[in-house]
């Protein structure tokens, strides 16, 4: 389940059975910020598990955690666990011994692990720090040693890094075509493990222009508009991926010909000294396997997690009067995976029928981003049109001094499923995802007509239909210059805006995010949430308007919200 042979999270606590509890991050100082030894830019966010052996993780902190009763104390504040000439409290930035559990540690830059000894080469750590192993785990793919079977790499010149925390760059290649393959295996090669975060590659459609780049650049999510169609992935805790016996991505003369790379770089310090040229191996074979396999996204591309919060749950629904449009046929899922980031807590993916629960799809009750389970079925789960899928997750934020938003950036939070399935489908855009309840497939697809509630929300985003300049207008000539004062003019051409079907609930609010896009867009949605909330709301509700209005203004104030997740996907085209 982990690819590092070493606990994943700060405790890896010594019970017998060698289970670790996420819970226990929040009985010492700073137990989410814990630099993670075998990759510098990362921390340990307190999840503990066996090793790939089998065997329990242990380390002197732990031990005597366990003997203080799993409760941060003065006497283990001022033990030196791991005999490197510091307390616990200091590495752990409480260095005179006065955190309570709920309090915000007085310190919390330059924390250290109390059970990994430093300097790490030392002679005097290297035996105290004998039970860590960062060997990675190796990928089991029987199918890669098939005779038949050839490989290519695709991977980008050595590039800097930019200084910033978050960056996607990305380079489109031509695939093999001289003949028809399935490809049957991925694995990464990591060149730069200190920035590397995942890796995806994009079967590309050539109806439009596509063609491959001489060098890499800079892309976002989404690495070309006519690039979408995920094919293979990599993240972090992850060997590479084995495809199912039964099915195969097609790529050469009958599939996919080009595809794109995207990186995903984390540089949590900004350093500018890096570079990089990590890629991916692609396994194919023309013994072609029975079906095309594909995948299909779901999950909520609208979060919002307020500080010190313990349990936010952030559902979402791909519904059956999609399912039933969407699929053709019944579809097989082969092989899933959560993703969501560091608060990510717990999530799960369940299969509903006639309103009735089916299965679980997916069910981490312990989410840890650096060790992803990675769901395989046999036989592969059966998937009707008309069935309904959910996906929950659940977050906590008891350490965040600020809201964290849906984004790109490993700071920020996502909430997806990603489901690999045959036989592949006819699916123009391969995700049923929404956005707060407003689910992306009634947004598109045509037996929907393009109404979401009541409302034709083309129309309101359209500068030039009449109906869209008279409503917009009468709010910009009687508002001009009441942007803090929402005068009686104002608010009442507000009102009446308001009282349209489509600057309503959750539809209204993706309309004005939509709209918050532009310069007056953003003019017209302040007055739309302000000067409405300041007449017609109570003081709770008022205050949840106006959260959601700021959101919507500081997500396009950071262009990296405006965007859609491990992932991943092309939430940028997929905001359309």
């Amino acid at each position: 389940m982990t690819n590092l042979v070493v606990i994943t999270g700060l405790l890896a606590l010594l019970v017998n059975d060698g289970c670790g509890f996420e819970y226990f991050q929040e009985r010492i100082p700073n137990g989410d910020r814990v630099p993670h030894p075998c990759k510098p830019n990362y921390m340990w966010h307190g999840v503990g598990h066996r090793n790939s052996e089998g065997g329990v993780n242990r380390n002197e902190f732990g031990r005597d955690f366990k003997e203080a009763g799993f409760q941060w104390s003065r006497d283990l504040c001022m033990k030196d666990s791991d005999g490197d000439g510091l307390t616990n409290g200091q590495e752990l930035g409480d260095p005179n011994c006065e955190w309570t559990r709920g309090q915000h540690p007085k310190v919390q830059t330059n924390i250290t692990h109390p059970g990994v000894c430093g300097p790490w080469g030392s002679d005097t750590c290297r035996n105290r720090n004998s039970w860590i192993s960062c060997d990675e785990k190796k990928l089991d793919c029987p199918a890669v040693n098939e005779t038949d079977v050839r490989r290519v790499t695709l991977r980008l010149p050595p590039t800097a890094v930019p200084a910033k925390e978050t960056s996607y760059f990305c380079m489109i290649f031509e695939l093999p075509t001289d003949g028809d393959f399935h490809m049957v295996a991925t694995q990464p090669v990591l060149d730069n493990r200190h920035v590397m975060h995942h890796i995806l590659l994009f079967g590309c459609d050539e109806s439009g222009e596509t063609s491959s780049t001489p060098a890499p650049y800079e892309c976002g999510m989404v690495p070309h508009p006519k690039c979408i169609y995920i094919i293979g992935t990599w993240t972090l805790g992850s060997p590479g991926d084995c495809m199912h016996s039964g099915a195969g991505f097609r790529i050469g003369r009958r599939g996919f010909r080009i595809a794109a790379l995207q990186l995903h770089w984390n540089n949590p310090h900004e350093k500018a000294t890096y570079s990089d040229s990590s890629g991916i191996t692609l396994y194919y074979s023309a013994a072609l396997r029975q079906f095309d396999a594909a995948m299909f996204a779901v999950g909520q591309e609208w979060i919002e997690i307020k500080p010190q919060s313990d349990n936010v749950t952030v559902t979402s629904v791909c519904p059956a009067d999609c399912t039933s449009d969407m699929f053709k046929t019944n579809l097989y899922i082969t092989r899933a995976i959560n993703h969501m980031h560091y608060l990510g807590k717990s999530q799960k993916i369940e299969l509903y029928r006639g309103g009735k629960k089916v299965r679980d799809i997916t069910n981490d009750l312990s989410f840890n981003y650096d060790s992803p389970v990675i769901y395989k079925f046999e036989p592969p789960i059966e998937v009707l049109a008309g069935d309904e899928i959910r996906t929950t997750c659940v977050f906590q934020s008891k350490y965040n001094s600020e809201t964290i938003y849906f984004g790109e950036g490993t700071a920020d939070e996502m909430c997806y499923g990603f489901l690999t399935y045959y036989p592949r489908q006819n699916i123009t855009i391969p995700f049923c995802t929404t956005w707060k309840s407003v689910a992306r497939c009634r947004r598109h697809l045509p037996k929907f007509g393009g109404i979401v509630d009541g409302c034709k929300w083309r129309q309101l985003l359209d500068s030039k239909d009449p109906e869209t300049l008279k409503l917009y207008g009468g709010i910009m000539s009687k508002c001009a210059g009441s942007q803090q004062t929402c005068e009686a003019e104002c608010k009442s051409a507000v009102k009446e805006a308001r009282s349209h079907v489509c600057l309503r609930g959750d539809i209204g609010d993706y309309i004005m995010w939509r709209q918050s896009k532009h310069a007056i867009g953003r003019q017209i949605t302040s007055h739309l949430t302000k000067c409405y909330s300041a007449d017609n709301l109570t003081a709770d509700k008022l205050k949840r308007v106006n959260s959601s209005g700021g959101t919507i203004h500081k997500s396009l104030q950071l262009s990296k919200l405006v965007i859609g997740t491990p992932f991943l996907l092309l939430f940028r085209y997929s905001r359309r």
